[in-house]
């Protein structure tokens, strides 16, 4: 019997390579052999390695919107990663092709659709990136995490399907250690965070109204990110009711600490919060490609459970005031969360792919 292969590519941010690291997991557990392809000293590497899944390796460069030498390159670049990834595909065998967007999974999509490979696809945001949308007309299926999605790409083939999130963060049933953070268990707690990274924009907003929030009762947990760390950690630390910090690995115990969420609104973290049925205020990034992340947000405030600040509008009073408002209501908001498939996306997405592949 010949072994079940599957050959999968994504690429650029963690937005794009988590759910394929996700469904990776599910489909390895399935006995199928995974080989991931994506550009060389990239995230898309690291992960894969720390994961233990096979990698090989491309050189493909993002079409930029704005003008630079770099498109000059970008057609033989572009050229030679697809003859590339055709040596690849034709080495591995696999029976089937997963794309879960970004730039990289273009040029060995498209090999795939030369070498009559079957293509899967997942895309996470409700406007639909330029990658899945020129591989949609060669797909299988088209796995999407938001319902708006659908009308962007061809109907018989789009399904949705949720987002592929953090296990971690799921399953994870514990509380952050509020002694030691030196937070009370009693008081309504706000989180803000902008990625590993963080967010100038959305820590620039926050700083001048934490006073505020602490003489209302309540307590801020702030993932302030590792670009701006030195510059804003300095002017909390020493805060009662404040646990500021970089990075964590504790996602999962702050969603299940806190009441209320200020985020950008990538696809994932939005995933993530309405799974774990926290409120948010949104503030989409506007320069993400399509302005896709308005439109992520969109199905939220839709649902209830969320409000958008355009960044444009945001300052430092309208944060608070949405915030308080929010808080003042925060439980008859929780009642608005039905339940989501984002938690089994990976599963039910590597369920369908295996029904192909037998």
């Amino acid at each position: 019997m010949r072994d079940k292969k599957v050959i999968i590519a994504a690429g650029g941010t963690g937005g794009h390579i988590v759910p394929a690291i996700s469904i990776a997991k599910e489909l390895i557990q399935d006995g199928v052999r995974i080989l991931f392809v994506g550009n060389k000293n990239s995230m898309e590497q690291k992960l894969a390695e720390r994961h233990e899944i096979a990698f090989a390796e491309i050189n493909v460069q993002k079409f930029y919107r704005k003008i630079t030498l770099a498109h000059f390159k970008f057609p033989f670049k572009l050229i030679k990663s697809i003859l590339d990834s055709k040596k690849i595909i034709r080495k591995f065998e696999p029976s089937a092709f997963l794309g879960t967007g970004g730039f990289v999974s273009g040029p060995v999509g498209y090999a795939a659709h030369l070498l009559k490979i079957p293509i899967f696809l997942q895309e996470q945001n409700s406007y639909p990136g330029a990658t899945t949308k020129i591989l949609s007309k060669y797909a299988t299926k088209i796995f999407v995490g938001n319902h708006d999605a659908i009308k962007h790409l061809p109907q018989k083939k789009a399904v949705y399907s949720g987002n592929p999130i953090n296990q971690n963060a799921v399953v994870e049933k514990n509380l952050i250690d509020f002694d030691k953070l030196g937070l009370k268990t009693s008081t309504k707690k706000i989180f803000l965070f902008g990625g590993s990274q963080g967010s100038v924009v959305l820590n620039n907003a926050f700083l001048p109204i934490i006073d505020d929030f602490l003489k209302q009762g309540h307590e801020v947990i702030w993932q302030i990110g590792s670009y701006s760390f030195n510059e804003f950690y300095p002017k909390v630390k020493d805060k009662k009711g404040v646990y500021a910090f970089d990075f964590t690995n504790e996602i999962g115990k702050i969603y299940n600490s806190v009441d209320l969420a200020i985020a950008r609104a990538g696809a994932l973290s939005l995933a993530e919060l309405e799974t774990k049925k926290i409120p948010s205020i949104l503030i989409p990034l506007p320069s993400a490609a399509e302005n896709h992340q308005y439109y992520n947000a969109v199905e939220l405030k839709e649902k209830n459970v969320a409000e958008i600040i355009e960044q444009k509008d945001l300052n430092p009073i309208i944060l608070k005031d949405t915030a308080l408002k929010m808080l003042d209501n925060i439980d008859k908001i929780k009642e608005n969360f039905s339940s989501t498939i984002h938690a089994n996306a990976a599963k039910n997405i590597a369920g369908t792919i295996m029904n192909y592949l037998s």
